[in-house]
């Protein structure tokens, strides 16, 4: 995403002498269908949050991609990063010492992707989506983006051809799913239990054509050496008990979030095996955008 100056304590345990900020870099994909000027508005309280929860100060600037991220952590001009789980695999192949701190707890405490029909379709695998799209409202989460991509590998491109709809929610999707208007749709875990419990009804409608790999949950990660101990200690724990705060709570609920905890000890077990299956991209360097600046 961006980039973070930190204002760090005197303590030094870095491979290097400490700078006195701390930078953070935000994946770009994380604001999908998201206008550069709300990013910048969107990034703010997660700033706001790190200066709070963790008494560093802070800018953010949103990077291009999670390579170019991955680049910018290797270089040290960046000393945190935040990434789609799945696209932190691919961090890892370009920078080997990048360690996860934290990661996002999402409701349910799962990432997956759906591809959902009416259940009254005659649809029984993706090929039969003949002319068909597959339809992909707002926001739309990286890797279910990935895996329709995935899904449609080997197919006709007038297969099951992805259909932004920007004007619409996952609910707006799914009701027209349900309605008969879309022959297809691609939604993730959240925004289909979320459905389920707000229109037990309508969710009777649908059906799960197919269903992906769990994908690891997003990281929050820094380059071995690039922090102190001293600094790697107060930013965990002051991220995992922001969701005790007020401010963090509205943070939470604007990111869709449970909150933040430390990775799993099976958490690297699950990032080698989503690499297998989704592997690097070849990805075109894009610019990154400004950053935010402080407030003086």
């Amino acid at each position: 995403m961006a980039l973070v100056a930190i204002s760090a304590p005197p303590r030094v345990a870095a491979e290097d002498p400490p700078s006195a900020e701390v930078k953070l870099g935000l994946v770009q994909g994380l604001f999908r269908d998201v206008q550069p000027a709300m990013m910048q508005a969107l990034a703010r309280p997660f700033r706001e949050l790190m200066q709070k929860q963790t008494g560093y100060t802070g800018d953010v600037e949103i990077c291009a991609d999670a390579l170019t991220l991955a680049e910018k952590l290797k270089s040290k001009q960046v000393q945190l990063g935040v990434f789609h789980g799945f696209e932190f695999a691919w961090a890892q192949k370009k920078c080997a010492d990048l360690i996860p701190l934290i990661i996002t707890m999402p409701p349910g405490d799962k990432v997956q992707a759906f591809i959902v029909v009416g259940h009254e379709s005659t649809v029984t695998s993706l090929d039969d989506l003949k002319d068909e799209t597959v339809v992909i409202a707002r926001g739309a989460k990286g890797h279910s983006l990935a895996f329709l991509d995935k899904s449609r590998e080997g197919f006709a491109k007038t297969v099951a051809r992805p259909l932004n709809r920007a004007n619409l929610t996952a609910e707006d999707v799914l009701n027209g799913i349900a309605g008969g208007e879309f022959a297809a749709a691609l939604v993730d875990s959240t925004s289909l239990e979320g459905y389920k419990t707000l229109q037990p009804g309508a969710f009777k409608q649908l059906k799960v054509l197919l269903k992906s790999e769990e994908f690891p949950a997003a990281v929050v990660a820094y380059r071995k050496g690039g922090l102190t101990d001293e600094q790697i200690v107060n930013i965990r724990t002051g991220m995992i008990n922001a969701q005790k705060t007020n401010s963090g709570k509205m943070l939470m609920t604007m990111w869709n979030l449970k909150g933040f905890r430390v990775p799993p000890e099976d958490f690297q077990t699950h990032l080698d095996t989503i690499l297998k299956a989704y592997p690097v991209p070849e990805l075109k360097p894009l610019v990154s955008i400004s950053p935010v600046s402080r407030q003086k």
